[in-house]
């Protein structure tokens, strides 16, 4: 109730936002790449949401991957009188500073990066998964590279990396690669601000890539990668097909994905990660992030790491913990391994517009402080975000709550899911389940997801992420966002999609076009929830 009126503020906006490119007299290549499938639902959900007791028919947004259920306790937090005397009473925040961040806040947030990402000495990467102890770049010949070897590779390297990485380079003259004595903490100078991961994602496309270069990205993935790498730096998102999605990308898939992706004339340039998973909500085994990165030295490209669903783990069913890159690499990322989180998810903050780049690259950060010009964080938000990264109390209660009520979610939405005999990924993090409603199609291809995701639109008015948007490629997966909304109205979603797929079970899709129990769905939620 404390945030009620911000769903009034999120319709007005968006449809502002919407109006505005559609008016657009000119067509450009942001606005061809916005559209999403599941938009129009999305909308209905902003502007007739289910309530369970004053609107238990309205529309129920499951599509979106915000964690509403930590909001209240984040509000109360920063609600505090000294966190807004933090904010506003010293004269840094009125005036311009460094545009990768405030000094004192870069040196906030590599501290809790050490805290909560780096955790050393929890982890053997001499011992872990048959990884071995080698960590920088190989030749392709399985023989390790010397340091001053990757630095002759990375000068080979910038005369073939493209014309924006040579002027890179020439404005930064002098740069050395880091020592390994560097790594023995993370340097703040190495911390960077943004407005989001996705800001910050476009930014490292368009410095690093020229418009035509490929991104490898693990397939399914995040619907908004495609936009975030089209929108500026004209990237061409090209997804890896996986043998198993659920261990994640082994070698043998990258190669067959760069070797298509070259076949096709195209220069592949970055490999984009995210674990812990989304759509899968999967964690990455720290073999597995190491040898794609190394597979990735090997091609001389870059790899980013999003860890954006990082502290969001409720489940240790598998024993399988989280373990960050900067932990994985022991905070030997070099040149060519970028680490990304933000707010938005861990701390159910998407409005807040802060993310976290990690990077040793001083050239990328250099230029950064230029293009961040056009996205920064404000200097309140900042020291905002400074004192909640240092506020280790808090946080461990905070995360400990968080984590609580996403199990709960997730076992709510889950358990329906198996009383409905429907399958299911297991989730070990993030705010999300994917669902296989692939029996349950008119056809199996992508057109009957379309009819079926209408149909769960229309008659159940839930509105679910859809796998073709996520470039799955089986027809009929979804992805189940269980965070968005309160545990009540979840129920009522998942009772709505029970009821929806045993009438799809008893008749005939012709039938169910013109069948008399349509009206009779969205009435069945709010019944067997009081």
């Amino acid at each position: 109730r404390l945030l009620a009126n911000s769903l009034l503020i999120t319709v007005a906006i968006v449809s502002i936002f919407t109006t505005n490119i559609s008016s657009s007299s000119t067509t450009t290549t942001a606005s061809s790449t916005t559209s999403y499938s599941y938009w129009e639902g999305f909308m209905e959900c902003l502007q007739n949401p289910c309530e369970s007791h004053h609107n238990p028919t309205g529309y129920i947004a499951l599509c979106l991957a915000e964690n509403k259920l930590v909001q209240e306790a984040l509000a109360i937090r920063l609600m505090q009188q000294g966190t807004a005397i933090t904010a506003f009473s010293d004269s840094v925040a009125y005036c311009y500073n460094g545009f990768l961040g405030l000094p004192s806040a870069r040196s906030a947030a590599a501290t809790f990066l050490e805290k909560r990402f780096w955790k050393r000495g929890c982890f053997d990467l001499h011992s872990s998964n048959g990884i071995g102890s080698g960590i920088r770049s190989g030749n392709g010949n399985g023989n390790e590279l010397s340091l001053e070897e990757q630095k002759q590779e990375e000068a080979q390297g910038a005369t073939v990396n493209g014309e924006r990485d040579v002027q890179a380079n020439h404005t930064t003259q002098g740069s050395e690669s880091l020592s390994s004595s560097s790594s023995s903490s993370i340097n703040p100078d190495h911390v960077a601000f943004g407005s989001g991961v996705g800001s910050l994602l476009n930014h490292i496309f368009f410095i690093v890539a020229q418009k035509g270069d490929v991104v490898l990205i693990p397939a399914p993935y995040y619907s908004a990668f495609e936009y975030h790498a089209k929108a500026t730096a004209g990237c061409v998102p090209f997804p890896v097909y996986m043998d198993n999605p659920i261990h994640g990308p082994m070698e043998g898939d990258l190669e067959n994905a760069f070797q298509l992706a070259k076949k096709r004339g195209k220069r592949v340039k970055m490999l984009l990660l995210t674990n812990p998973n989304d759509p899968l909500g999967v964690i990455y085994k720290p073999s597995v992030v190491m040898n794609a990165i190394l597979w990735a030295r090997r091609k001389n490209i870059h790899t980013i790491v999003d860890e954006i669903f990082a502290l969001t783990v409720h489940s240790h069913e598998s024993g399988n913990r989280f373990h960050s890159v900067i932990e994985i690499l022991d905070n030997k990322l070099e040149n060519d391994v970028h680490f990304l989180w933000s707010f938005s998810k861990d701390f159910g903050a998407s409005g807040f517009r802060l993310a976290i780049l990690y990077t040793q690259n001083v050239r990328l950060l250099q230029a950064l402080a230029n293009l961040n010009i056009f996205s920064g964080v404000s200097n309140p938000m900042q020291l905002i975000a400074a004192e909640i990264m240092s506020d280790d109390e808090f946080i461990d209660a905070f995360l400990e709550d968080a984590q609580s009520q996403l199990r709960w979610s997730y076992k709510l939405c889950t358990s329906k899911l198996e009383e409905m005999v429907v399958p299911y990924i297991p989730a070990e993090a993030g705010l999300f389940v994917y669902v296989d409603f692939s029996s349950f199609l008119p056809e199996r291809t992508f057109e009957g997801e379309e009819k079926f995701a209408a149909l769960v639109q229309d008659v159940a008015r839930v509105v679910m992420t859809p796998g073709q948007s996520q470039r799955d490629c089986k027809p009929g997966m979804f992805r189940l966002c269980y965070a968005w909304v309160t545990s009540d109205v979840l129920e009522i979603a998942m009772e709505r999609l029970s009821f929806l797929v045993l009438q799809i079970r008893r008749h005939s899709w012709d039938d169910l076009i013109a069948a008399s129990w349509r009206d009779e769905v969205i009435k069945v939620g709010p019944v067997l929830s009081l």
